[in-house]
């Protein structure tokens, strides 16, 4: 039984963890693509899904990486820090922003507790 759990974190966190991210990184561009065509006030949306394209990319290039914990970590803090002088920041910038600060900590969360979405 110890052997089983250890063998699915494993697969959780790398084959899994990819497949994660490739499947979020889809659902982010066809939303974005949605929003974009919609235009109107639906293009903060379109902006808040394009702030995800680097992190996801990013991810892709650290699924595999020793310490992409801290990596993802590091990365939504530094997005968040960027959100703490709000009032210097445009509506767009807001909304990508946050798209990012999404993307990387959801990756984080995912490396941390891979077991916490039960999809299935």
């Amino acid at each position: 039984m110890q052997f089983i759990a250890l063998f699915e974190k494993i697969i959780d966190t790398t084959d899994g963890f990819i497949e994660f991210i490739k499947k979020r990184a889809a659902g982010a561009a066809k939303i974005q693509a949605a929003a974009q065509k919609k235009g109107g006030y639906s293009i903060l949306t379109a902006i808040h899904f394009a702030g995800k394209v680097k992190p996801y990319a990013d991810g892709l290039k650290w699924a595999t990486k020793e310490g992409k914990e801290d990596h993802f970590k590091a990365k939504y803090k530094e997005a968040y820090i960027k959100l703490k002088d709000i009032d210097s920041l445009s509506q767009r910038q807001f909304q990508f922003i946050s798209g990012e600060i999404e993307a990387y900590g959801e990756q984080y969360i995912r490396c941390v507790k891979p077991g916490s979405i039960k999809i299935k």
